[in-house]
């Protein structure tokens, strides 16, 4: 065989090579990225207290609290819609690699869902945000 068929061989090898690795590989590094974040920053938002409701706040202890808590809830809720927006934007925007993920149990359009619905029954009590909170970590798999 003659060298410079060899030699575009390998070239035409490594260009795919590169190629693949770009269209796939980087993709994939930054949902691992945005999956550490989501990670790293749910167990602060786990212990965010729903706020009492405002007709039951009778002095002005109850009121103050009642502010505290309404502002830290407001701010956790920016803070998971945030990474809801850039989760799902990952899943409408990186086809290729949702489909390189899928396989290893990673889902981000869910986990994006899960985090919006989360972040809307933050300020709430009741179920909603443990079965919210399941399913981010199913989708991301979190154990």
């Amino acid at each position: 065989m003659q060298w410079y068929v060899i030699f575009v061989s390998v070239a035409t090898t490594g260009a795919f090579g590169w190629f693949a690795l770009e269209l796939v590989g980087r993709p994939v590094r930054n949902f691992l990225d945005l999956r550490r974040s989501v990670r790293h920053k749910m167990p602060f938002l786990a212990d965010v207290a729903a706020p009492q409701p405002r007709e039951t706040c009778v002095t002005s202890e109850q009121i103050r609290q009642y502010d505290t808590d309404l502002k830290n809830a407001r701010e956790a809720q920016r803070t998971l819609r945030e990474l809801a927006s850039q989760m799902l934007a990952f899943a409408e925007s990186e086809r290729a690699a949702c489909i390189a993920i899928k396989p290893f149990g990673f889902d981000p359009s869910a986990a994006g869902s899960g985090l919006i619905g989360l972040s809307n029954t933050l300020d709430r009590h009741g179920t909603d945000r443990a079965s919210f909170r399941k399913d981010v970590e199913r989708a991301l798999r979190f154990s």
